[in-house]
């Protein structure tokens, strides 16, 4: 009758567990679909759904090779159970939505494994579900969410009692490998997982970090080696983005955007976690504390990052696991009543409410575009060189579409060539488009305001703006602006 009763207890503990974690998947994946672009609005996605209808990897740094070779398989199999080449955007989308929601769910396990209390877990779920940069990453095919998911399920491997402490280490090590192959600043946390505390075992730290190390080199060797044997110039990638990058760096920029930005990502990630954590490190800490060291520096070392000005999904994965258990543990402690400790949800929920309403009116005009974008090019010259400003890699996808399905395109299959802001702008734009022009290729022009985000993007505007009004009159040149405002 005791073991009966022990039995049934720990089968309601884990079925109340299993109900948290799936309520946490739930509301992550809620908060995304209300902040959500629920779109093709951020460049890189347009390129990962270009790269999963090819399989070729490369691009970024070592090409993001996993998620990229992933999303092709998912592509494939999408496409011949009858999917159209223009849902694969949506596909994708919500299929790494669902994976990265499990982040949610995993940051409750760890906080549960390395000793908070259930409590405090649940408050650890309920951070990283209503984190409003987090939620609208997540609704984008990009790596970012998928990459923080696999790193908190790598730690709460570790953090794991295993009949195997060596296996348990082994395995860590591999799932690192598998966020490293999402996105590859995740290698860090290998020494995060090194200071992961093992429930009730002592610390062998050089025999953890020699299996740590054993199993990530293992899958990472694994999907490079897959890489490289189905795209023979894969190297050659790498070296582009590198030459990219340092071109990049040469460029002018107003002095403080980054920091600014910056600070405001990281606001926009959690103020909640972000305050929580900072009045965490200024009081008590906790034994496991050397675990969120690792991330602590790489949030800090990312504010020097080259790009950081562009987007809070970059300090992702290191906000999470530097943030999400100190902020748990500190609203455990200084709010001891449940109904405390669950205030903070309101003034979350509405954040996410009122933010999703204020970006989808700021979102709206360049979804539109990208949207109408098949339409616009069916009546585009098939040999027309196209410059344009965010949707410029929505006209490259386009192409790839049209080519590889002319029956889904219905016209004729286009040659495009594209001029796009970025690594590949040249310094003489206006001589780049006239050459064009004495090739006999028609020049379109994306003159419409939504089509240019801030910053860079409105310099290069601007360039081409003037060499519309150079050219105007001229056939060749099309320009696409926005219709006339009516008068009131």
């Amino acid at each position: 009758m005791i073991r009966f009763d022990r039995a049934s207890a720990a089968d309601d503990a884990s079925t109340s567990a299993h109900s948290r974690h799936v309520a946490l998947w739930s509301l992550a994946v809620a908060a995304s679909l209300v902040i959500g672009p629920r779109g093709p609005l951020y460049w890189d996605s347009l390129g990962y759904v270009e790269q999963a209808l090819t399989g070729r990897v490369g691009g970024l740094l070592l090409g993001r090779p996993l998620f990229v070779l992933a999303s092709h398989l998912a592509a494939r199999v999408a496409l011949a159970l009858g999917a159209s080449p223009w849902s694969l955007e949506a596909l994708l989308r919500n299929l790494w939505l669902g994976v990265a929601a499990l982040a949610a769910p995993l940051a409750a396990t760890l906080a549960r494994r390395v000793g908070l209390t259930p409590r405090a877990a649940l408050l650890a779920g309920l951070l990283v579900a209503l984190s409003p940069a987090g939620a609208h990453t997540r609704d984008a095919v990009l790596t970012d969410g998928p990459a923080t998911a696999m790193v908190l399920l790598a730690l709460a491997v570790r953090a794991g009692s295993t009949p195997s402490p060596a296996l348990g280490a082994l395995a860590a090590g591999a799932l690192v490998g598998v966020a490293f192959g999402l996105r590859e600043q995740a290698a860090i946390h290998l020494a995060t997982a090194l200071l992961v505390p093992v429930a009730g075992l002592p610390r062998r730290s050089w025999r953890d970090a020699a299996l740590l190390a054993a199993g990530f080199a293992l899958v990472a060797a694994i999907v490079l080696a897959l890489a490289w044997s189905t795209n023979p110039d894969y190297p050659a990638t790498i070296a582009r983005w590198a030459r990219g990058m340092a071109a990049e760096r040469r460029e002018a920029r107003p002095p403080g955007e980054s920091l600014r930005r910056y600070a405001l990502w990281l606001v926009a990630l959690s103020p909640v976690a972000l305050v929580a954590t900072v009045a965490w490190w200024s009081r008590r800490r906790d034994a496991w504390w050397p675990l969120v060291v690792p991330a602590t520096l790489g949030l800090a070392a990312l504010s020097r990052y080259q790009d950081i000005a562009f987007s809070p999904r970059y300090l992702l994965t290191e906000f999470v696991v530097a943030t999400t258990l100190p902020a748990a543990a500190w609203l455990d402690r200084a709010l001891p009543r449940r109904a405390a400790q669950l205030a903070w949800i309101i003034p979350s929920l509405v954040l996410l409410l009122v933010g999703g309403r204020w970006l989808d009116a700021r979102q709206r005009p360049l979804r539109a575009l990208v949207a109408a974008l098949p339409d616009d090019l069916r009546a585009v010259d098939p040999g027309a060189l196209i410059v344009t400003g965010q949707p410029c890699a929505a006209v490259r996808l386009d192409a790839r579409v049209a080519r590889a399905f002319p029956a889904a395109w219905g016209a004729a299959p286009p040659r495009w060539s594209t001029l796009c802001p970025g690594w590949s702008w040249p310094a003489d734009p206006a001589a780049r488009l006239a050459a064009a022009l004495e090739h006999g290729s028609a020049v379109v022009l994306d003159l419409r305001r939504a089509a240019w985000m801030d910053g860079p993007q409105q310099r290069r505007r601007a360039e081409v703006e003037a060499f519309a009004r150079a050219h105007a009159g001229d056939p060749r040149v099309i320009s696409w602006r926005d219709a006339p405002t009516p008068p009131r």
